[in-house]
């Protein structure tokens, strides 16, 4: 109110513009709302603080059309501005849904995801949900393993514990990268012999260069079996896991 009243008397306006112009910016601003202050909102109060100045104006000393013409300028430019955020905003998060047009490419294809358990089976590599259709899967003799470092790291330790809590694989890395990271595991112990079949877990530790721990989220190996539709963009089903957005894939082996 106090902006559009000065910006009348500057302008040459009487006081009975002046005045008028703050009735209408109170009435502007009072009035019913959608709760947004967008650049539409301000150009529409614009205009009504300007009309009811040009209603009252000294006859004797009209408003300045250059100043006028100015101020409609850039009310039309933030309105553009605000308009290209939203258009970009919106184009930003298209990008990082995954269509289910885009993921029926992943159909039958092994991936990793963040987890801490996964199935060994000799002849599947630790697939979840192994395909007896699928002949690459009988040939394969290792799992792929995984992890990801938020940060670089001095130093990683990857233990693969079996169903009885005794430690039948480490996997150790020394400064490594942040970001995601892979492994074989050939589904032999310390010495050398072969594991048994069954349900694995994996447990992950980091170090940073300042000798911090790190959050390291171990990656597991799943199949995708299925692609569903979702408001937020595709989902992949990963065996008998519960359906996770395509973006949940830290890997595609």
């Amino acid at each position: 109110m106090t902006a559009i009243t000065n910006w009348a008397s500057a302008n040459g306006g009487s006081q009975a513009a002046a005045e008028a112009a703050a009735r209408a910016s109170a009435s502007s601003t009072n009035g019913p709302s959608d709760g947004t202050d967008t650049a539409a909102g301000t150009e529409d109060r614009f205009l009504k603080l300007l009309v009811a100045q040009m209603r009252n104006q000294d006859p004797l000393n009209p408003l300045d059309n250059a100043q006028v013409t100015s101020q409609l300028a850039q009310i039309n430019t933030v309105r553009g501005i605000e308009q290209l955020n939203a258009s970009m905003t919106t184009m930003a998060a298209a990008s990082s849904n995954v269509s289910p047009v885009a993921a029926l490419g992943l159909l039958g294809r092994q991936v990793l995801v963040a987890g801490s358990e996964f199935e060994w089976s000799a002849g599947t590599a630790g697939v979840a949900n192994p395909d007896p259709s699928m002949p690459e899967q009988a040939s394969s003799k290792a799992a792929r393993l995984g992890f990801e470092l938020p940060a670089a790291a001095r130093a990683v330790r990857i233990e693969l514990v079996d169903a009885s809590g005794q430690i039948v694989h480490v996997h150790e890395a020394a400064d490594m990268e942040a970001g995601v990271h892979t492994f074989d595991w050939d589904g032999t112990d310390a010495e050398g012999a072969a594991v048994r079949d069954g349900n694995y877990r994996v447990r992950a530790y980091a170090v940073g260069y300042d000798s911090a721990e790190l959050t390291i989220d171990p990656l597991v190996p799943a199949r995708v079996s299925g692609v569903t539709q979702a408001p937020t963009g595709a989902r992949v089903q990963l065996g008998e896991l519960p359906a996770q957005p395509a973006s949940a894939i830290r890997a595609i082996l």
